[in-house]
């Protein structure tokens, strides 16, 4: 998710690797439109104030305890949804990695041993902008996710508690030390304003950090189908943009975003001074029932993004479709591309890949999940460890298990083991060693 030569060493030799869309349960987008909601927890996501007819979201459990109570109707009155999760894993490489450290990961790369990932805190009021004409108003809302864990600390942005290893700039005024020292960090994941404008059929605009539009995968477990990610989400896309970003539904079928950052993962600092530009179209047809089970969204973001370069423009396109087959059956395809001019002593670097995923629900209990992938990176410049130009792939099938799923509590506690293969064509695994790595990986998370 990072493309600069330092974190670029790190992601080879320590194994360092949130349209921030919230996941329906099947862990797939949920078919909103809305590609820039906060990739928070599906109640805090939905409208304070929901048509008459839309079905009653059940509450977090925190939610749920405060309810009826003078904190929490003072909440439900203002639109405000408190909560979050926590989550913790298990990952076993076959082969002992060196240092117990798996290579080509993202947040999973401790060999055999018990990780705290996250433990997420988040306040938000969404504001809903899409409501009917006679409904339209002027409207504010905002977002503050917190989050402590062994994940934080890649997912720094440059600026705010970041660490040597992943700022874009030099270490002076890290605020951490590694990306390991301290194990478990503290982060400001998300923080924005929104503002509802009674344009058209209702404009939004954001300000602030937030989770980036690219991508099919997101920092959130809960909104992804394995615990282990894709090498897409973990080399390909930012983590994050802070800046400021419109949104506007023309109609059910057209979605259009946009707006300016500060570059990949930059926030209170910029490694070049120079802005950024996003933009995304989103198509979810209704002209017919087939179409109908169709959602395709295009990202593109542009800018320099090297430290100290404000001309080497680096461009990044995201394609995502999902295909819901029936209730039970849910495709989705994730493809991207990017270019970095110059990034390498005057070599442009350049890496691409596509990921499939399969969701399938048995039961209640039961959801058996698959994703395959193909990955390359030209001149081994996201994924370092391996002289000229690398191809990794990888295969994963899963269970999301829900054991209590009519418990008003427990349904909310969600275990998801799984099996992963990884290959690549060129020795790059276990320190450089090996073209296989096989490792077999658990989680679970709890949302509150």
């Amino acid at each position: 998710m990072v493309h600069r030569k330092g974190l670029v060493r790190a992601a080879a030799f320590a194994a360092l690797a949130c349209t921030g869309i919230v996941r329906a349960e099947t862990g797939v987008p949920a078919n909103d439109g809305l590609t820039l909601r906060p990739q928070l927890l599906d109640a805090a996501t939905e409208p304070a104030a929901p048509p008459a007819t839309a079905p009653a979201s059940t509450p977090t459990p925190l939610m749920a305890a405060l309810g009826g109570t003078p904190i929490g109707n003072a909440l439900d009155a203002a639109g405000i949804h408190i909560g979050g999760y926590v989550e913790g894993g298990y990952t076993y490489q076959t082969d002992s990695p060196p240092r117990n450290v798996i290579t080509g990961r993202v947040f999973d790369t401790k060999h055999e041993r018990v990780v705290l990932d996250q433990a997420d805190f988040a306040i938000s009021r969404t504001v809903d902008y899409n409501a009917a004409a006679k409904d339209h108003r002027f409207d504010v809302g905002a977002t503050l996710e917190l989050q402590y864990g062994w994940d934080t600390g890649i997912t720094h942005s440059d600026g705010l508690y970041d660490n040597p290893s992943n700022s874009r700039k030099t270490s002076a005024g890290a605020y951490y030390s590694s990306r390991t020292q301290p194990e478990n960090q503290f982060d400001i994941n998300q923080a924005f304003v929104d503002i509802a404008i009674p344009v058209g059929t209702g404009l939004r605009l954001r300000v602030g950090k937030e989770i980036t539009p690219n991508g099919y995968e997101v920092i959130n477990p809960t909104g992804n189908q394995f615990y282990s990610h894709s090498y897409l989400f973990g080399f390909a896309i930012p983590f994050t943009n802070t800046g400021v970003f419109a949104e506007y539904k023309i109609n059910d079928d057209w979605l259009f975003d946009g707006g300016i950052s500060r570059g990949w993962n930059q926030s209170l600092r910029d490694n070049n001074g120079q802005a950024d530009a996003l933009g995304s179209v989103t198509w979810t047809p209704h002209t017919n029932d087939e179409l109908k089970k169709w959602k395709v969204t295009i990202n593109t973001e542009l800018g320099p993004e090297a430290a100290s370069d404000n001309h080497d423009w680096w461009t990044l396109i995201d394609v995502i479709a999902t295909y819901t087959a029936s209730d039970q059956l849910t495709l989705a395809f994730n493809g991207d591309y990017g270019d970095a001019p110059h990034a390498l002593l005057g070599t442009s670097a350049q890496w691409y890949g596509i990921a499939a995923y399969a969701s399938y629900v048995i039961n209640p209990m039961f959801t058996f999940n698959a994703r395959g992938e193909w990955y390359q990176d030209v001149h081994g410049f996201t994924l370092g460890g391996a002289a000229g130009t690398l191809n990794v792939y990888e295969a994963t099938v899963g269970l999301k298990i829900t054991p209590f799923p009519d418990n008003a509590i427990l349904s909310n506690l969600v275990i998801r083991p799984e099996l992963r293969g990884d290959y690549a064509d060129k020795a790059f695994f276990d320190g450089g060693t090996d073209h296989y790595q096989f490792t077999a990986g658990i989680d679970a998370y709890f949302v509150y």
